[in-house]
């Protein structure tokens, strides 16, 4: 289903059918929060919005999110192949899958810009510092934290881009790992 055919969901959740699925996942917390519990915010219409209405805008919001949630993420899966105008450059050959892509820092930041999210949003909702995902994206593997805790960072910023958490983890850790060889060789 296109964007187009989802705008009453994205105006149940007050956005514009661009929403990233960040900012469709903030509106989401944000209304749920609003209507579940009694807010300063709807105290003065306290009387004229009764429990009852409270908890059907509460099924729509949650429907809503529902549905964008399951489509928006079924055509990124859906669309997991880039042509000559995809997001992946010299990697990725025409029709190729993400399975078969070979995972580094800037083929994770062209799909991050592919999907219009800032490293703040990822920052926010991972707990990982933007430092740490810029050189994550960089490959700035010199200040970077240590293996085990990098794979984790790496992982949970493949989750949250929709990309399987362990393959490019093991991507990118060997990267690092050819590069700590290199270091080693050298001193």
């Amino acid at each position: 289903m296109s964007r187009k055919n989802l705008k009453g969901y994205f105006e149940i959740l007050e956005l514009d059918s661009d929403a990233s699925l960040s900012e469709i996942k903030n509106a989401y917390i944000r209304l749920k929060r609003l209507y579940s519990t009694d807010s300063i915010v709807i105290t003065p219409i306290a009387d004229e919005f009764s429990k009852k209405r409270r908890l059907a805008v509460l099924q729509q919001i949650e429907g809503a999110y529902t549905k964008l949630n399951e489509e928006l993420k079924d055509g990124h899966q859906k669309s997991t192949h880039f042509g000559n105008s995809g997001i992946a450059s010299k990697n990725v050959s025409e029709g190729e899958e993400v399975d078969n892509l070979l995972f580094s820092g800037e083929v994770l930041r062209k799909i991050r810009e592919k999907k219009g999210i800032h490293l703040y949003e990822i920052a926010l909702d991972t707990k990982i510092r933007v430092e740490i995902l810029e050189n994550i994206e960089h490959e700035r593997f010199d200040a970077l934290p240590q293996e085990v805790y990098l794979k984790g960072h790496v992982g949970n910023y493949a989750r949250y881009l929709l990309l399987d958490p362990r393959k490019v983890a093991d991507d990118y850790i060997s990267r690092y790992k050819t590069w700590m060889a290199d270091v080693k060789k050298k001193v």
